[in-house]
This record gives structure tokens, sequence and C-alpha cells, in this order.
């Protein structure tokens, strides 16, 4: 009663304080989520709109509206004046996409490439392409460094201009490159020189977001900013990327579009606080990112930013398929490949905002915030998380610390009730003593007399009692040992514990089984030799030894007929290594046939047929209760058995199937079970030098 009464108290009061730190708790994070929600959010969206005010500025500059006419004008005349596109250029330029792109992008994609396909048609393009990327002698990512061939073209000319000018924009802004576009579709300029450069956005790459970025911007008037959203862009070996364009104007005149790549590691930067997560409160598991309108990321993932082998193990637990976690390795960004579906994502691209919680990308429970960003061009939204078992980890350590206040306090008042339940009721606790004694199989469970009233009445019954069933016990006990004993010795131990329950007739199917048939040969001519009592202790002794071999390997002894022995393994207990089990006992028996050789100088050998297959099983008789098994299983092993040669396994094609990578086989030809039935034989070759001496 006592530790009812504390426990209850300590329970209401725990769970009380466990509920109000939990409403805390998630209160507390829901606000911190939204307002870093929305931090992130204006950050992200003053980006793009810096982003845009550059692009507009750096489309209306006058230096702009030059290089766009110089690099046109030049980008037609690059073959009418010196310059020429010969054989050397276009092999080299073929060389290069063969070589150089197609391995790249084929190891990115993880798809076979065919490179003559990308192979510009365009002669200008094919010459522009040899000169500034083929003879550049800058690697990927540094081609920017190189500031033009030798020759003497109007286009060399221009780009020694422009191109520092160009340069340095990119750099000092964090774009990925810089295009300008003339008003044919010609990329005429770029400053990274991937194999857009100088091809057209009208046949190549038409279907490239950079070319619908370029048709949006060349319909508008100037100061206008278009946008496309992220997709895989080839020329950047299938990376993401997303662009901004702008159309250029010389006064009313449409002379081309200036378009930016832009940089997923400025995306990244905003989005992560420069990998800074704790910093911005998100502690060990909080993020915040951005997923487009296809439910995909935009901005990298923290889990794989952080630990990569960790984030690919938790992905590969969720409902990703193995081609986009391969996708997310070979590029090595979550952006555009992790798929992030759950019910916020709908919320928020229609237009809600607010905070739930949800199972994330990763499949674990998070407290999200959500919001649709502000960004004309795109449909994205920005989410922040953080796990659960991260914000209610307080809460368990404060259900620790009052588990373990509760333990102290259940303690003391256990020795409360102890002494006072002993000082008033030590009678009671004396005959329910004697009680658990008896229960816990004490014979002899007498108790102490210690009154003359009602309870001292019930002490002396107690003992009376005790005193009967010790007699009825002992006899009992004989009886339940002896037949004990005779079931066992009888039946595998599963058998006999269900004739134990009353089971009078036990069958069984089993669909996949190993059964083994061993036979003693020269035991017939031993008996002969020998004493009849001396030839059967020697086959007692071998057959007890194979009953305990058995029982270390998992098999089942059925029956032992003469000389012969059944056994069997997977039938009572399923196994799947069953035939393996049976292959090591039949190894052993020959241990235990050389034991007994050596022991009673006597020539015993065996020969051991192993097949796999399904049998049937149960008790037969009434007088003379047996446990066997039959089916073409049991038939096969013995025509097995009988073909083997002395000390030697042999075994059927379907054991050879279930254990090829573990022992060695070698076919011995075919025997006929059955008339018309042909079926391979194997020997085992793991007895080779068990026999030698």
């Amino acid at each position: 009663m006592l530790l009812a009464v504390s426990i209850g108290s300590i329970v209401v009061i725990a769970y009380e304080g466990y509920r109000s730190g939990q409403k805390a708790l998630a209160g507390s994070f829901e606000n911190q989520l939204t307002s870093l929600r929305a931090a992130k959010a204006r950050q992200i969206e003053n980006y793009f709109q810096t982003l845009r005010s550059e692009v507009q500025v750096y489309g209306n500059a006058p230096s702009t509206v030059e290089a766009m006419k110089a690099f046109t004008a030049a980008y037609d005349l690059v073959l009418d004046e010196s310059a020429s596109i010969d054989a050397r250029r276009t092999n080299g330029l073929r060389d290069f996409y063969r070589n150089e792109f197609a391995p790249a992008l084929a190891e990115k994609t993880g798809r076979e490439v065919n490179s003559d396909i990308y192979l510009p048609a365009a002669l200008a393009a094919r010459y522009l392409q040899f000169e500034y990327i083929v003879e550049n002698p800058n690697p990927v990512g540094d081609r920017e460094a190189f500031e033009g061939p030798g020759d003497r073209t109007d286009y060399s000319q221009a780009h020694k201009r422009y191109h520092p000018i160009f340069r340095e924009v990119v750099e000092e802004f964090g774009y990925y490159d810089l295009f300008l576009i003339d008003n044919q579709g010609n990329v005429v300029y770029s400053v990274e020189k991937e194999i857009d450069f100088a091809t057209s956005l009208l046949f190549g790459t038409a279907s490239s977001n950079l070319a619908e970025v370029y048709r949006d911007a060349q319909r508008q008037n100037s100061g206008y900013v278009a946008m496309v959203d992220f997709e895989f862009y080839l020329p950047s070996y299938s990376a993401p990327a997303a662009f901004m364009a702008t159309p250029i104007y010389d006064g009313v005149e449409l002379v081309g579009v200036m378009a930016i790549q832009l940089s997923v590691d400025e995306i990244n930067r905003v989005m992560t606080g420069n990998q800074r997560w704790a910093a911005d409160g998100l502690g060990e598991t909080g993020e915040t990112f951005i997923v487009g309108e296809d439910a995909t990321m935009r901005s990298d993932s923290r889990a794989r930013l952080e630990d990569p082998d960790a984030y690919f193990d938790a992905i590969a637990s969720t409902t990703i398929d193995l081609e986009q976690g391969d996708r997310i390795r070979q590029l090595e960004t979550s952006i555009l490949t992790q798929p992030v579906n759950n019910p916020t994502i709908d919320r928020a691209q229609n237009g809600q905002s607010g905070v739930d919680t949800v199972t994330n990308y990763l499949g674990q429970p998070v407290l999200s915030a959500y919001t649709q960003l502000d960004i004309r061009g795109v449909n994205w939204i920005i989410i922040s998380e953080i796990n659960q078992a991260e914000i209610f980890a307080p809460v368990a350590v404060f259900a620790r610390r009052v588990l373990i206040s509760a333990a102290g306090l259940v303690f003391l008042i256990t020795l409360a009730s102890l002494w006072l339940a002993r000082a008033f009721l030590k009678p009671v606790n004396q005959l329910s003593e004697g009680f658990r004694r008896l229960a816990a199989g004490h014979q002899e469970a007498f108790v102490e007399v210690l009154a003359d009233d009602e309870l001292g009445e019930l002490a002396k019954a107690f003992n009376h009692m005790v005193k009967k069933n010790y007699k009825a016990n002992a006899l009992v006990a004989q009886k339940t040992q002896e037949t004990e004993a005779l079931l066992l010795n009888m039946f595998p131990a599963s058998v006999a514990k269900r004739i134990r329950k009353g089971e009078n007739l036990v069958a069984d199917e089993a669909e996949s089984v190993t059964v083994i048939f061993m036979n003693v040969l020269n035991f017939q001519r031993m008996t002969e030799a020998l004493k009849p009592k001396q030839a059967i202790e020697i086959l007692n002794e071998l057959v007890k030894a194979l009953d305990e071999a058995t029982e270390s390997h998992g098999v089942e002894k059925i029956k032992t007929t003469g000389s012969e022995y059944l056994a069997v393994s997977g039938l009572s207990v399923a196994r799947l290594d069953h035939a393996k089990r049976v292959i090591d006992f039949a190894a052993e028996s020959f241990q235990i046939v050389a034991q007994i050789n050596r022991e009673w100088k006597v020539d015993l050998k065996m020969r051991i047929g192993v097949h796999t297959g399904e049998v049937i099983a149960g008790t037969v008789g009434t007088q003379r209760l047996i446990y066997d098994i039959w089916g073409d299983t049991v038939i096969t092993a013995h025509h097995v058995q009988s073909a083997a040669e002395p000390s030697s396994i042999y075994v059927t094609e379907a054991v050879v199937r279930r254990l090829s990578n573990l022992y060695e086989f070698a076919p011995v030809g075919d025997i006929e079970p059955r008339k018309g039935k042909s079926l391979s034989v194997f020997r085992v070759n793991i007895l080779e030098g068990l026999f030698t001496s």
C-alpha cells in the first residue's frame, strides 16, 4: 500500500513535469526555427535580388554593350580572316571530346557517352573551341586564366580586351560563369570556356535551361532579368545549374543577351552559414535548405556535407532508389537529386507557412518550419528543421533524474514496508515463505508453529500437507524420470516433448531437409572374428559416439538398423544450413570410426550418402511406437550411400548447389535410384588426407 501510494504520486508528478517540459521545449524550438527560417529566407531572397540588380546593371553597362557588339562581329568573321579550321584542329577537338570530356561526363552520370554527338557542327564553333579549350594550357576549372591565342583575328583582340573585365566580375561576385549570346543564339563569349562556348543555343543545347532563359530574356525590354530553376547542365558535366539573363540594348536595338550561371557554392554558403550550423542555433542535427517545385533540394544537405558515409547509410533505408543514391554520390551534391517528400512541401507550395512534426528525407522525425520564398522566376520553399531527439534531449535527462530519484524513494519505502510487515505479520510471512519454498521445489518446507490461534492451526495443516506431498512427489518424480528417459531414448527431443504434451499422432512435413545414410562396413566380418558380446559392445560405442556428434552438429538421429545409421537435419528445428551441418557431421563420423579402429584394433569402414529434399515424418504403431521418415529424399540418400566407395561421402547435385562455395566436390558419375531415372553423384573432397595413415 505504501509503495502503491508513493509510486502513484511520483508518476503523476513526473508525468506533469515531463509533459510541461516537452511542451515548453517544443514551443521554444518552434519559435527558434521560425525565426531562423525567416532570417534565412530574407538572406536568400536578398541574395537573389542582389544578383538581379547586378545582372541588370552589368547588362546595361556601356562596356557590356561594346563587348557584345565586338564579340558578335568577330564571331561572324572568325573564319573569314587568316584563321581556318583544318584537319589538325578538327581532330584535336574530336580527341578532346573523346578522351577528356566524354570520360569525365560518364564518371559523373554513370552512363556511357558518345562523344561524337557533342562535337559542334559550326566551323566557327570548332575553331574557337579548339583555340580556347583544347589549346588552353590551364586545366578544367582554371581555363578562365587563358586570355587568348596568338592569332590576329578580331575575336582574339576582343577577347584580350574584355575577358579580364568579365573574369574579374565573375570572381568578385561569385558567379560560376558569364555568357554573351548574340541574336542568333550563339554563345559568342563565356568566362569558363566549357563546351557550351561558341555553340548555338538554338540547336545543340536548345533544350537546356540556359537556352530557356535566353529565349525569355530575348523577348523582354531593357532592364528585365529572367531566371530559370536548376537543372542538370551537360556542359558543366551534368552538374546542377541555374541561370539569370538580361537583354542587352544599344539604344532601342537588341544586340544580344548577357547570362550568368549561378554558383551552387554561394547558395550553400548562404543556407549553411559557411557550414556553421551550430553557430546559427541549429545544434547537432538542424539545418536549413531550399526545396524546388519538383520536391528535390536546391541547396546541399548538411548530413552529406558533414558525414557522407552516415548520410548514404541513412538514405539507403528510405524510399530513395539505388540509382538516385548513386547519382548523388557521383555528382557530389544533393541538389536536384535528394527528394524531400512530406506534407509540409505541398502546404508550402500552396503558399502556407507553419511548423509541423514530420519525417525528414533521412527517415528521422523532425520539427520542421516551412514557408514559400519570394524569388521571381522559381517556385521554391525554405525549410528549417531539427531532429526531435535533439529537441527533447533535456526532457530525457529530466526523466532519467526522476527515475533515479524515484528508485531511491521506492527503495527507502520498501525498507520501511518490509520492517512493518515483519513486525505485524511475522506468522503470515513465515507461512508464505513455506509456500514459496514448496513452490520452489523444497520437499520438506515445514514451518515453525508460533501461536495457538487460527494462524497456528493453519501452520499445522500446512506441515501435514507438506508431509503427504513429499511422499507423493517422490513417487511421481521416479515415474516421470523413467518415462522421460524412455521417450528420449526412442524419439528426438522435440518429438518426445510433443508426445509428453499428449499428441497421440505426430506427423510432420518438411520441404527442405538434408538426409544422411551411413553404412558401417566390415561389421559382419568383425562379428565372425570376435565374440558376439564384444562385437555388440564395439557397435554400441560407435553408435553412442555418433549420437553425441549429431547433438553437437544440430543433426537428428532417426534410427539405426543393423549397421546402417539414418539421420536428418532441418526437420524438427528448421535450419538454413542443414546441408552444411550434415556434411560436417559426416566428416566427424569418419574420425569416430578411425578412433574406434585404433582403440579396438578392428578395420571398420564407412560409406555415406547425402541428399537434400522434402520428407514426411511421424510416429507409427500403438504397442511399439516408432518415429520414422519417408519420401524420395530418404530413398535417394540410401541409393547414393549404396553407390559410395568405402571411406567416402557421396552427395547429390542438390547438396552441391547449396555448398559449392564451402567444399570441393568431384563428379563420380550417375546412378539410377529408380528405373528410367538418372541421378548425378559427387564425392566430397573434405576427407582427403584423413586416412593417409
